[in-house]
C-alpha cells in the first residue's frame, strides 16, 4: 500500500513522469536488443530529430547507463540491469499489473503476463513477449518430458529469448504441428530445433506438411515412423502456441477467396491448429492436419503456455483463451487494453 501511495505522490509532483519513463525505457531497450546502435539509426526508429535523440542520450551517459563510442551506443551493465530489471516497477506505474488482474477474470487463464508496449508500433516488444514467455517455460520444465512447440513469430520470440543454459534432463522436443509452408524461422519443426538447442535437450521434427487431404492423413497415420512422432507428440506436458487471426491463417493454409468469405460469414476471429473459432469460442470450421489435436491439448496437457501480441489479435485471444482453459498467457499492452475495451472497460482508469 505505502508503494502505491508513493506512486500517487510522485504521479502529483511529475505528472509526466510515466511518459518519460517509458519513453526512456523504450530507448534503452532498443540499444539493448541492437547494440551498438547507430544515432541515425534509432533517430529513425524512434522517428525523432537527432537533436532531441542526442539529449536523450547525453542524459542516459551523463546517469551511466549507456556507452557512446564511435562504433556504436551500447548499455554500462547498470543500464543493462535496469532494462532487464525495471518490468516490475514500469508495470506498476503504467497500470498493468492491475490490467493483468482484469484479465484473470475476463478470460479462463490461471496466469497473465502483460508486456509494456504495442507490438503494433513497436517490434522490440515482440522479444520482450519471447523473454517473459522464455521465462514461464524454464519454470515449467521437468525431468523426462515432452514439450511440443508450434510455429510463428511469437514462438520463434521465445526460442530467441530463451537463455543458452541446460534444462532438467531427459526433455525431447517436437513441433505441436506440420509445417505452414511459411519463411523457415517460423515453422514448428525449426523453432522446435531452436529451443531444444537452447535447453541442451533432444528433439524429433514431423517433415510434413500441415494441411493435408483426410485421405492423405489415413494413408500417412498407417506409416510407422510418423506414427510414432504423432504418438510423442500427443504426449506433451507443455506446450507453448500462438494464437492467429482466422483470415491471415486460413491465407497462409491455402485459402481461397471463396473460402475466406464462407469464414467470416461464419465469424470465425481465430485460429489454433487448424481450428477456426468464433466470438463465443465456438469451431466453427476445421482443417485436417498432423500433430496435438484439440483434445488432447485440453485434457492431457499440464501446462498450455499461449504467447500472441497486437491490438489486431485481441479477438482472437478473446476467442481462444476466453472461452477454453489455458495456463498461462503472455500478451502485449495493446492487446491488452483492446481486450478490455471489448469488455467495455476502461484500461486508461487503472493506471491512475
Amino acid at each position: 500500500m505505502g508503494l502505491i501511495l508513493g506512486e500517487d505522490y510522485l504521479r502529483l509532483i511529475v505528472p509526466e513522469l510515466p511518459e518519460l519513463l517509458l519513453k526512456r525505457y523504450r530507448l534503452l531497450r532498443r540499444i539493448y536488443y541492437a547494440a551498438p546502435a547507430g544515432r541515425r539509426s534509432l533517430a529513425a526508429y524512434f522517428k525523432l530529430g537527432e537533436k532531441v535523440l542526442r539529449r536523450e542520450l547525453d542524459t542516459l551517459r551523463d546517469q551511466g547507463l549507456i556507452h557512446v563510442e564511435q562504433r556504436g551506443i551500447s548499455l554500462t551493465p547498470a543500464g543493462e540491469a535496469l532494462v532487464l530489471g525495471i518490468t516490475p516497477y514500469l508495470k506498476l506505474l503504467l497500470g498493468l499489473d492491475a490490467m493483468e488482474k482484469e484479465l484473470l477474470k475476463l478470460l479462463k487463464v490461471k496466469r497473465v503476463s502483460v508486456v509494456p508496449g504495442d507490438l503494433e508500433k513497436d517490434e522490440m516488444v515482440l522479444l520482450e513477449m519471447g523473454r517473459a514467455g522464455a521465462k514461464i517455460l524454464r519454470e515449467c520444465l521437468k525431468p523426462e518430458m515432452v514439450l511440443a512447440v508450434s510455429g510463428g513469430r511469437s514462438c520463434a520470440a521465445v526460442a530467441d529469448m530463451l537463455s543458452d543454459l541446460p534444462a532438467p534432463p531427459g526433455i525431447t522436443v517436437v513441433p505441436a504441428r506440420g509445417g505452414l509452408g511459411e519463411e523457415v524461422d517460423y515453422q514448428a519443426n525449426n523453432i522446435a530445433a531452436r529451443v531444444a538447442r537452447k535447453l541442451k535437450a533432444s528433439y524429433r521434427l514431423l517433415h510434413l506438411p500441415d494441411s493435408l487431404s483426410q485421405e492423405a492423413l489415413e494413408m500417412l497415420l498407417q506409416e510407422e515412423k510418423i506414427a510414432s512422432i504423432l504418438e510423442l507428440i500427443n504426449s506433451a506436458s507443455v506446450l507453448l502456441h500462438g494464437i492467429g487471426t482466422a483470415v491471415d491463417m486460413a491465407r497462409r493454409r491455402g485459402a481461397g477467396e471463396e473460402e475466406i468469405r464462407m469464414l467470416e460469414a461464419k465469424g470465425a476471429v481465430g485460429e489454433v491448429f487448424g481450428f477456426f473459432f468464433n466470438g463465443r469460442g465456438e469451431i466453427v470450421d476445421y482443417i485436417p492436419s498432423l500433430g496435438l489435436y484439440l483434445e488432447d491439448m485440453n485434457n492431457r496437457v499440464d501446462n498450455v503456455i499461449v504467447i500472441a501480441g497486437g491490438s489486431a489479435k485481441a479477438e482472437a485471444i478473446i476467442a481462444v483463451v476466453g472461452n477454453h482453459p489455458r495456463d498461462h498467457l503472455v500478451l502485449d499492452e495493446g492487446a491488452a487494453r483492446k481486450i478490455m475495451a471489448l469488455a467495455g472497460i476502461d484500461a486508461q482508469a487503472l493506471s491512475v
